[in-house]
C-alpha cells in the first residue's frame, strides 16, 4: 500500500538521484530536497523548493535549474500525473486520481494508524508530566498540563514508541512542612473558628476537610512537636488521592508515582559528590560559603546565577533533588525522556539541563532529553479574568473546571487548541455553547453528520464497496471530491509532524480542517441518490474515510466521537 509516507519519500530520494546525477560533486553531501504542501492548489497537491536553494550553489537561474531535474524526473515518478514548474523556480507535483481515490479508500478501510509512520520502533520512551507537589487540588493551570502530556503520550504511541508515564512529587521540604502545619492549625482551632495559619502555607477550604479526618481517625490529642509526621503524611496521603481522583477525570493513569524521598539521602548525596569532581577554570563546580551554604557553579555552565543546593540547615533546594531524579531517568537507559513543565520552571529545568550536561556530557543529553515548557492558562468567566492562588485558597480546581464546563471532552479539546508556548485565556462561555462556535462541538457534530449519512445510506441499500478499482476513481473527479480527497491524503503527513514536534495542538488543527473539508464536500454534492447508485457508493467511500480519520483523531485526544447530537 503506498502511504503518504512513503510517495514523499520516494519522490524526494528521485529528487536528490536527479540533482546529483546532473550536477555530481557540485551538490553538498547534506542537500536534502524536500516537498511540502504547495502554498498555491491551483498548481500542484505538493512542491519542492530545491531549484531556489541550488541556485547559489550552481550559480544559475533557479528557473533553469527546475527545469533541468523535472526532465530528468518526468518517468520515474509514480502517482504523481504531472509536474510543473511555477514562479521562481517551484516545482509542483499533481497526485494521480488513482492515488488520492485509493488512498481515501484504505483511510476508510483501515484507519489512520496504518498510514503512520513508525518512527518509534519500539524504542522506550519516558514521559513526566503534571507532577504537582501533594499539596492539594490539581487547578486549571495543572489541567493544561496533564492534557498536554497525555495527548502527547499518546502520540507518540500511535508512532510507535512504548510510552511511559511518570509522575514525580516532592514529599519532603519546605512546602511539605508547611502543609503539615496549615494541617496542623486547622486540626487545633476550634469548629467555626479561624486558624492561625503559618506565613506562606495553605488557607484552602480542603484543608478544613483534612482537618475534621484527622480527629476522627486519631483523635484530638495530636500536637505538632511530636507529631510532626503524622500531620504531614496524613496530608501528603490525602492530597496523593485527590490528585489521583482528579486525573481520573480525564482519563489519565501514570504508570509510575516517583517520590523525592526514594532520592534522600543516597541518590542526592551521590550526585553531588559527581558534580564535585568536576573543575572548570581549575574550580570545582561545588563550593561552600562563610554561612556553611552548599552552592552550585552554574555561571561556570553558561547559566546566569550559581544556585544554593543544600541550604545552611542542612536541607536541599528542589534542584539537587532534581538532577538527582533526571540521573536516575538517564540510568534507567530509555531512547528518550520528555520533560512537561509550566513557564515557572523554566529557569530550574535550564540549571538542571546544564548540570547534566556537566555529568553525562552535551550530545547525550541534547539526544535524549527534551524539555517542553508551556504557558500559563487565564481562565475567563463572563468576559472577567479570574485570578487565582493556590496559598491562598482563591483557585478553581480541575474539578471545578470540568463540572463547570459540563464535560471532560470539552476542557481536554479546548487546552489543546493553543500551542504549549503560548498563554492561553480558557474562555467558559465558549465551553458552554453547543454551537458551531464551539471547536470541538463542530468536529463532533461533523462526525455525527457522517454518521447520520452512513446510516441512511444503509437503508437505502447503498454501501461503500468492498474492494478498490478503478471505477471509484473515475467516480470522484469532481471538484469537491478531489477536494476532500486531497484533504484526507495530508492527514497522516501532518500527524506525523505533530508527532515528530509534540505538537499536539496541531491535531485540532488537522480536525477543524477536516471538519470544514468534509461540511463543504456534503454542501455542494448529493451523496446519497438512489438513481445513481454507483457514484453514490464511491462518494461513501470519502466519508466512511472523514469519519474514520476524525474518529481516529480525537481518540488520540481521549475525545468522544459521537454518532448522534
Amino acid at each position: 500500500m503506498m502511504t503518504p509516507a512513503i510517495l514523499r519519500d520516494e519522490l524526494e530520494n528521485a529528487l536528490g538521484s536527479s540533482v546529483r546525477s546532473i550536477w555530481g560533486d557540485r551538490i553538498p553531501d547534506e542537500f536534502r530536497a524536500v516537498v511540502s504542501g504547495s502554498k498555491n492548489l491551483e498548481f500542484g497537491d505538493i512542491s519542492c523548493q530545491a531549484a531556489m536553494r541550488l541556485a547559489g550553489i550552481l550559480k544559475d537561474n533557479p528557473h533553469s535549474i527546475a527545469g533541468r531535474i523535472t526532465e530528468a524526473l518526468t518517468d520515474s515518478v509514480e502517482w504523481i500525473s504531472s509536474i510543473s514548474i511555477d514562479g521562481p523556480g517551484f516545482i509542483n507535483f499533481r497526485f494521480s486520481d488513482d492515488y488520492l481515490a485509493s488512498t481515501a479508500f484504505n483511510l476508510a478501510a483501515c484507519g489512520l494508524q496504518s498510514f503512520l509512520p513508525d518512527k518509534g520502533a519500539g524504542r522506550e520512551v519516558l514521559i513526566e508530566f503534571v507532577s504537582s507537589n501533594p499539596t492539594g487540588p490539581l487547578t486549571v493551570g495543572h489541567c493544561r498540563q496533564a492534557v498536554l502530556g497525555e495527548t502527547i503520550s499518546s502520540l507518540l504511541c500511535a508512532s510507535g514508541w512504548k510510552v511511559s508515564r511518570e509522575y514525580y512529587f516532592n514529599d519532603t521540604g519546605r512546602q511539605m512542612n508547611l502543609l503539615g502545619e496549615s494541617l496542623c492549625a486547622r486540626y487545633l482551632s476550634a469548629p467555626g473558628c479561624d486558624a492561625v495559619i503559618p506565613e506562606d502555607g495553605y488557607h484552602g477550604s480542603y484543608i478544613i476537610e483534612w482537618a475534621s479526618d484527622l480527629r476522627a481517625e486519631h483523635g484530638a490529642g495530636l500536637t505538632w512537636k511530636s507529631d510532626r509526621d503524622t500531620f504531614i503524611r496524613f496530608a501528603e496521603d490525602k492530597a496523593m488521592k485527590m490528585i489521583m481522583s482528579d486525573l481520573s477525570l480525564l482519563g489519565i493513569e501514570f504508570d509510575r508515582f516517583f517520590a523525592e524521598s526514594e532520592l534522600i539521602p543516597d541518590a542526592v548525596t551521590d550526585a553531588i559528590e559527581k558534580l564535585s569532581r568536576i573543575t572548570v577554570d581549575g574550580k570545582s563546580l561545588v563550593y561552600k560559603d562563610e554561612a556553611g551554604k552548599l552552592w552550585l557553579r552554574f555561571t561556570a555552565l553558561g547559566r546566569p546565577k550559581d544556585r544554593v543546593i543544600i541550604r545552611d540547615n542542612g536541607t536541599y533546594t528542589y534542584r539537587m533533588p532534581d538532577i538527582a531524579y533526571h540521573l536516575d531517568k538517564f540510568s534507567r537507559n530509555y531512547d528518550l525522556m520528555v520533560d512537561i513543565f509550566g513557564a515557572d520552571h523554566l529557569d530550574t529545568s535550564r540549571d538542571v539541563t546544564a548540570a547534566l550536561e556537566s555529568l553525562l556530557g552535551r550530545e547525550r543529553v541534547s539526544d535524549r532529553l527534551k524539555v517542553i515548557i508551556h504557558q500559563f492558562v487565564t481562565l475567563v468567566k463572563d468576559g472577567r479574568k479570574i485570578k487565582m492562588s493556590t496559598r491562598s485558597g482563591e483557585f478553581v480546581t480541575l474539578r471545578e473546571l470540568i463540572s463547570d464546563v459540563g464535560s471532560s471532552d470539552v476542557t481536554k479539546y479546548l487546552f489543546l487548541t493553543r500551542r504549549a508556548e503560548a498563554h492561553m485565556d480558557f474562555d467558559l462561555d465558549l465551553a458552554r455553547m453547543q454551537s458551531s462556535e464551539n471547536p470541538v462541538f463542530y468536529v463532533q457534530y461533523a462526525h455525527a453528520r457522517i454518521a447520520g449519512i452512513l446510516r441512511a445510506a444503509g437503508e437505502a441499500g447503498i454501501n461503500s464497496p468492498p474492494e478498490f478499482s478503478g471505477d471509484i476513481s473515475s467516480l470522484l473527479s469532481g471538484e469537491y471530491e478531489r477536494e476532500l480527497m486531497r484533504l484526507l491524503e495530508s492527514v497522516p503527513v501532518q500527524v506525523a509532524a505533530a508527532a515528530d514536534e509534540m505538537e499536539p495542538h496541531r491535531l485540532t488543527e488537522i480536525l477543524a480542517d477536516l471538519a470544514t473539508g468534509f461540511h463543504r464536500f456534503y454542501q455542494h454534492v448529493l451523496v446519497v441518490d438512489s438513481d445513481n447508485r454507483d457514484v453514490s457508493e464511491a462518494r461513501l467511500v470519502l466519508c466512511r474515510a472523514c469519519r474514520r480519520c476524525i474518529s481516529d483523531l480525537l481518540g488520540i485526544l481521549g475525545v468522544d466521537a459521537p454518532d448522534t447530537m
